[in-house]
């Protein structure tokens, strides 16, 4: 074992445990079972984003142990490689959306500037222009709140979960009877 490999060790009665039971596919391209994908997955979470990982399943019996293993290997490469995927198509819809945000919110800003500007021009030292406007300032920024909160904050997440799916997807897998 490498010095900065993590070891996520599972006690089945059989591989297909593993699996969905709901899906009728051989090893590769089935589902996960929902549990054991958020035990791996929350498993992981936890430890350094540094280091491989390797998954030691020990079960009760298997039949043929190699081809087991390198069925179960490739099915969970296939099953993160396409979480892996499916989070960088939710990555690229946050950023399109943020565009888009991005774009009605200068758009909102700027009208409520200009339409400022204008009161201002128009009804020099009126309190109730200087209320409206102050008003339509904080309108605008608040218009802006949804880019700035996607562009600042909510794709640091996603990135750090596909970088992690990765890992999950690239660990090697061994099997061991008990």
């Amino acid at each position: 074992m490498a010095a900065d490999e993590r070891v996520i060790r599972l006690k089945l009665r059989s591989v297909e445990q593993l699996f969905n039971s709901l899906d009728p596919s051989p090893f590769v391209g089935r589902d996960l079972d929902p549990a054991a994908e958020s035990f791996i997955v929350d498993w992981a979470a936890e430890h350094p984003r540094t280091g491989a990982f390797k998954l030691e399943v020990l079960v009760e019996q298997v039949a043929a142990p190699e081809l087991a293993q390198e069925r179960l290997s490739a099915a969970l490469q296939s099953y993160f490689g396409a979480s892996v995927a499916a989070t960088e198509q939710q990555f690229r819809r946050l950023m399109r959306q943020g565009r888009f945000s991005l774009l009605v919110g200068l758009a909102f800003l700027i009208t409520c500037f200009g339409v400022s500007d204008l009161l201002q021009q128009q009804v020099p030292h009126s309190r109730a222009v200087d209320f409206i406007s102050e008003g339509l300032l904080i309108v605008c920024w608040v218009a802006m709140w949804q880019p700035l909160q996607i562009f600042l904050y909510e794709w640091w997440p996603l990135r750090r979960h596909r970088q992690l799916l990765q890992r999950l997807a690239a660990m090697s897998v061994v099997i061991k009877t008990q």
